[in-house]
């Protein structure tokens, strides 16, 4: 049984790309930047393609997969730190 409006399914990860840049995010959320007043300001990216790298990942895929998640995940983390 399947759901139109599932979020699991609707941002289902395809593609080995996908599957690799969320290998690299969920391996690097320890790696973060923060602000001097303690907000998540981004990853860290050289942790997250060195272990990329590490990993022998196509490094052109997971950046940009990881620029495009990076703002969703600061703000998410943000939100969560005031509430």
């Amino acid at each position: 049984m399947t759901c139109e409006d599932c979020p699991y399914e609707k941002n289902e990860l395809q593609t080995v790309e996908e599957f690799q840049a969320w290998d690299v995010l969920t391996g690097c959320l320890g790696q973060l930047k923060f602000s001097p007043a303690g907000h998540v300001i981004g990853l860290d990216l050289h942790a997250c393609f060195a272990l990329a790298q590490a990993r022998f990942y196509d490094l052109q895929s997971v950046s940009e997969l990881l620029q495009d998640a990076e703002p969703v995940i600061v703000s998410l983390l943000n939100e969560r730190s005031e509430s």
